[in-house]
């Protein structure tokens, strides 16, 4: 009888005990919950505050096209090509149909964004051709120039209005790359054009778009993405570049934005470094108070990053780039980290942190006979600003920006409610692989919108990134991200 009491008297015990934990567990989740619901909501009102004092003229070029957006999958079918017995490798350029299984296949396992030159122009024909075939298309404006350029001149409606709404200043936009008729009627009420820059043709590029959790060749795509094919002459021999600068010279821009140098990666290597001479030639008519961007692009020679980073990087002020091409600038100039993703082809803070240190320490600044003082850095779930001290300001604005502009475009709405979207660094990340035990906390950052570090004279600033949850955008993303990043960053010591 009294071991019956007692082991009844243990099991309420137990029993109020599990409930209490269990209580107790369900209180904390619920504060948390709120904790993160309140961090939201204060993110995105920073985020989409007016930006105030800033560039407003902005020289964009060089390269634009209009892209033909298509399931990836279904476009295979078409064409017969199942990928099963295909061995996923890069490749520099395309000439087969076997290489662009092999090349998808290579970026697809990963979920990561890729971007090729097709050479064969009947193997191009044949993928536009059955891409027409599919029943789900889109035609949009395209390019990395005329991308930024869209976005820079949509910051307009952020400005501060006057009584009837309409923004008491304007953002001017030169747009330098080549334009076919029908990319024309999409962009002439929004910006201006580069003289010489109006092409008979209009120039396609096909983006071949999957979602996550996409089969394909016997593998599954871990995350959302696209990889994008092109047979594009006017970009690929870079023929808008001296029309370019002349317009950019009377135009007097504020900011001098560029991109476009990967579309040559498939020329001939003289006719390259002939062409890359000619760009820098260009950059040096700028005066050097007016900030040059250029922005990166996917890559797979690492003898013409290396001619990049050498040749380009001293003339200008300003990269941006991902995780792929900040991986390939590693291996090709003996950097740290010649991969930076985990399993799950998510960055690593620490790594992605160190490696922006070595390129500043060891391509930027006077020390080094070099303008470049900042990197603007993104990938899937944070992004870095990272830039020499006393040189340019307002950076933790511009990270924020340029992370909520990438979740607002991939989910396709400008006002995402908290269940559209999740995070997805963990509770502590590293930033030092050196230093282990340096840890940044998701949930300060996530309340601060973004967190920030030194090291000797580099500051950086990280934002956590609310990835979307069922993307409906997977093209332009780390044009969007860059371009806002430069719309909110100031050329000059003006805060932080």
């Amino acid at each position: 009888k009294d071991l019956l009491g007692a082991t009844t008297i243990l099991a309420v015990a137990l029993l109020v005990a599990g409930w209490r934990i269990s209580y107790l567990y369900g209180k904390e989740e619920a504060i948390r919950e709120l904790e993160a619901k309140a961090a939201f909501e204060s993110f995105s009102t920073y985020a989409g505050a007016p930006p105030g004092d800033g560039p407003r003229r902005f020289a964009v070029g060089l390269n634009a096209c209009l892209d033909l957006i298509v399931p990836a999958i279904e476009v295979f079918d078409v064409v017969g090509a199942d990928g099963s017995d295909i061995v996923a490798r890069d490749h520099e350029t395309i000439g087969t149909l076997e290489e662009l299984q092999e090349v998808f296949k290579y970026f697809f396992q990963k979920g990561g964004a890729g971007e090729r030159t097709v050479r064969d122009a009947d193997v191009f024909r044949s993928i536009v051709s059955a891409a027409r075939g599919v029943e789900e298309q889109k035609i949009f404006v395209g390019g990395n120039a005329a991308l930024m350029g869209l976005t820079i001149k949509d910051k307009e409606l952020y400005l501060s209005k006057d009584r009837k709404g309409k923004s008491k200043q304007t953002v001017d936009v030169l747009m330098g790359g080549g334009v076919g008729p029908k990319l024309k009627t999409m962009l002439e009420s929004r910006m201006t054009f580069s003289k010489d820059a109006i092409l008979n043709e209009d120039d396609y590029h096909v983006i071949l778009e999957y979602p996550m959790g996409a089969t394909w060749g016997g593998v599954t795509s871990p995350r959302a993405n696209r990889f994008i094919i092109s047979h594009d002459l006017t970009n690929a021999k870079m023929r808008t570049l001296e029309a370019f600068e002349d317009s950019a010279a009377q135009f007097k821009p504020d900011v001098i934005v560029l991109s476009g140098l990967h579309m040559m990666e498939g020329e001939d290597p003289a006719f390259r470094s002939s062409r890359i001479e000619d760009f820098v030639k260009m950059l040096n008519t700028f005066p050097t108070t007016t900030p040059i961007h250029l922005e990166l692009a996917s890559m797979a020679n690492e003898k013409y990053v290396s001619e990049i980073v050498q040749k380009v990087f001293p003339y200008v002020d300003s990269i941006g780039l991902n995780e792929q091409e900040l991986e390939l600038i590693s291996r090709a100039s003996n950097g740290p980290h010649h991969t930076m993703v985990d399993d799950d082809s998510i960055a690593d803070t620490a790594k992605v942190g160190e490696t922006l240190n070595w390129v500043l320490k060891t391509f930027a600044g006077p020390e080094n006979n070099s303008r470049l003082s900042r990197i603007h850095f993104h990938s899937l779930t944070f992004h870095v600003i990272a830039h020499l001290e006393h040189i340019w300001s307002n950076s933790k604005k511009a990270v924020v920006a340029g992370s909520w502009a990438c979740s607002t475009r991939a989910c396709a709405n400008e006002t995402l409610a908290y269940d559209d979207v999740t995070l997805r660094l963990p509770q502590k990340f590293g930033i030092s692989s050196q230093y282990p035990n340096l840890e940044l906390d998701l949930l300060e950052a996530h309340q601060q919108s973004a967190v920030g570090w030194t090291r000797g004279d580099i500051n950086f600033f990280l934002s956590p990134v609310y990835v979307c949850n069922t993307p409906r955008k997977t093209v332009g993303l780390g044009d969007t991200i860059s371009a806002n990043g430069l719309f909110y960053s100031k050329f000059g010591p003006v805060g932080v």
